[in-house]
């Protein structure tokens, strides 16, 4: 599957995805844009990978201009300079760009920020009153675990 809908991210993606943008008070299309473009904006392990991709094998082929990477220039106007780095890193990894970024964007819905763990908790509150979290606590534990 290479294209990058919403529709066509497993679903529990494309739910946290949804969710965070609604967080963000942003349009999910949005959201996505701004999450791709900080990924190609930071350094990634990969990264090793294109540097010497591009200094002994510079006939390295680019990737595949899928559907997915049709999809990721269009819908979510990502800019050129992202999906740039995004296609380099995909092509260093032997994947298509959209199969690449549809990867990334399931990663990338796995992890979650404090903020977003918190908030995630407060609406587990709000749908049961009956839950007795001390939210305090969590937060340090997460602090904590995370070295914050």
């Amino acid at each position: 599957m290479s294209r990058i809908e919403m529709e066509d991210l497993p679903a529990e993606t494309a739910e946290v995805l949804r969710r965070r943008a609604r967080y963000a008070e942003m349009p999910v299309v949005d959201y996505v844009r701004r999450e791709l473009t900080g990924l190609a904006a930071r350094r990634a392990p990969i990264d090793s990978v294109v540097e010497f991709l591009d200094a002994e094998r510079p006939e390295h082929p680019a990737p595949a201009l899928d559907e997915g990477a049709m999809a990721l220039i269009h819908t979510y106007d990502v800019p050129a300079d992202a999906w740039s780095v995004l296609g380099r890193r995909a092509a260093a990894a032997g994947s298509p760009l959209g199969d690449y970024v549809r990867q990334e964007l399931i990663k990338l819905a796995r992890r979650s920020t404090l903020d977003q763990s918190m908030q995630e908790l407060r609406e587990a509150i709000d749908r049961d009153p009956n839950l007795d979290i001390d939210l305090a606590a969590v937060e340090d534990t997460l602090r904590y675990v995370r070295g914050l």
